[in-house]
């Protein structure tokens, strides 16, 4: 007599374990046999074809390697192609990015990394492919799978990003030479600014009042503003709010001593405060705003190349 677990899963359904390591494979039979499932396992192609033409499995578990580098994803072309419905976890012992745009072609929602600390995970994801096969073709099938396809475009990016990263030769990140403007009129406190900076690869202007600091703005592209609140011309507050509304994208740093504090602003809006009490506080918080620019840089690029090389396939999604 079949019984519920709380995943809402049936015990007693029958799921294929594909792995040619033998002790690999009696440890997922024992851990599926232990939750309830009932396992078949095999450790060649020819014996996995073979089983799966003589009966049906709701799930099954492949190791990415079965048999040869990358057979997990002939076994799972071969369910794509002669059982359909079958709902398939490939077990991952190294990472393959093109594996894993292969298997995700194929229907497969989930890519488990084959490692001693995601076995709750594996577990999860094989209860979760029986529930997607007991769902059939419903809207909630569709929205799970939605979900499901949104975390494997994660798994993709993330692994798109180190292949791009290896080919840049940037494994630390991007380098990038910022182009920074600060507007302060206290020329004793912009020289120990200097004198923090020196070495750094920042491309640094200054301008000693709020009206050039804009006219400065209007004409060449800043990355990044630093501007103190107590000018003599105009409020600091005043030059951020018309900086940005000349680059969108730029990013400033209001620093005030009366009020002993320093303000980052994106789009116009103030989004996190630090304490300020010299020019030590200002060079950090440029350096920590500089890594964030740099690193949404990386990211946008990374995920235009993405979309680049796999724009076909993201479309048919």
């Amino acid at each position: 007599m079949l019984t519920s677990r709380g995943t809402g899963v049936a015990q007693g359904e029958e799921i294929l374990i594909a792995d040619s390591a033998d002790r690999d494979r009696e440890g997922l039979r024992k851990l599926f046999d232990d939750a309830g499932y009932v396992c078949t396992s095999c450790k060649d192609m020819d014996t996995a074809r073979e089983l799966t033409r003589r009966k049906f499995f709701p799930a099954a578990v492949i190791d990415l390697d079965f048999g040869s580098t990358n057979g997990g994803i002939d076994l799972a072309r071969y369910l794509h192609q002669h059982s359909k419905p079958t709902q398939v976890v490939i077990l991952a012992g190294r990472r393959s990015f093109e594996a894993a745009v292969d298997a995700l072609r194929l229907g497969v929602l989930h890519i488990v990394s084959k490692r001693p600390d995601q076995i709750a995970q594996l577990r999860a994801s094989v209860d979760r492919a029986v529930d997607r096969y007991h769902a059939g073709e419903g809207s909630g099938l569709v929205g799970e799978m939605r979900a499901a396809m949104e975390d494997a475009l994660q798994i993709m990016f993330s692994m798109a990003r180190r292949v791009y990263r290896k080919d840049d030769g940037s494994d630390s990140g991007v380098k990038m030479k910022p182009a920074i403007l600060v507007i302060d009129e206290d020329q004793r406190f912009l020289g120990e600014v200097a004198n923090l900076v020196a070495g750094k690869n920042w491309d640094i202007s200054v301008e000693l009042s709020g009206g050039s600091g804009l006219d400065k703005a209007s004409t060449f592209s800043f990355q990044l503003f630093a501007v103190r609140e107590e000018l003599s011309d105009l409020p600091g507050s005043m030059v951020v709010r018309s900086a940005q509304g000349q680059g969108a994208e730029s990013v400033a740093l209001l620093y005030s001593l009366s009020a002993r504090r320093i303000e980052r602003y994106e789009k116009g809006n103030a989004v996190k405060s630090w304490p300020f009490t010299g020019p030590a506080d200002l060079v950090r918080c440029i350096e920590e705003t500089v890594a964030e620019i740099a690193t949404l840089r990386e990211e946008r690029r990374y995920l235009q190349a993405f979309r680049s090389e796999h724009g076909a396939f993201l479309r048919r999604l």
